[in-house]
Order: structure tokens, then C-alpha cells, then sequence
């Protein structure tokens, strides 16, 4: 799986059938997202009704140490894009 250097949203894209139900789900929101917002833990697993520890282990699936480090990279491409 590829890592930090490739843009987050084309990484999970070309991940996506690898993914469980669960991950799909935080997928189609990062993927259908395009616009910097609040991308707290609590916030988002509410949002698409999964627990916080889902959302942790995707950014590790994804090739991230941890959520945090997911999110900062997924703002920074979101910033980029404006």
C-alpha cells in the first residue's frame, strides 16, 4: 500500500476494494469531501455513524501513524486545492 508522497484522496481510491464495509464508508466521505472543515474524531464518527477506533484504523490502513497525521495530510491537499 502506498504512503506518505501520494495525494490521500488517489490513495484511497486505488485502495478502495481492499476496504471493509466500515472503511467504505469513511472513504466515500473523504472522497466525496472537498472542502477544509472540522475533521475532529468525535465529530466525524458521529457524523458516519462509526466508532472513533474505526476511523484510527483506516489512517493506519492508509499508511498513516495515526489519525492526526491522516488528517493534517488530508487538510494540507484541500488547502493546496483552493
Amino acid at each position: 500500500m502506498q504512503t506518505y508522497g501520494s495525494s490521500v484522496v488517489p490513495m484511497i481510491e486505488a485502495n478502495y476494494e481492499m476496504f471493509t464495509v466500515v472503511e467504505k464508508t469513511i472513504a466515500d466521505f473523504f472522497i466525496s469531501n472537498e472542502k477544509e472543515m472540522d475533521f475532529s474524531s468525535g465529530r466525524m464518527a458521529k457524523m458516519l455513524h462509526v466508532s472513533e477506533a474505526s476511523l484510527s484504523r483506516f489512517a493506519k490502513k492508509m499508511g498513516y501513524d495515526s489519525l492526526q497525521a491522516f488528517k493534517v495530510a488530508l487538510a494540507e491537499e484541500l488547502t493546496e486545492g483552493t
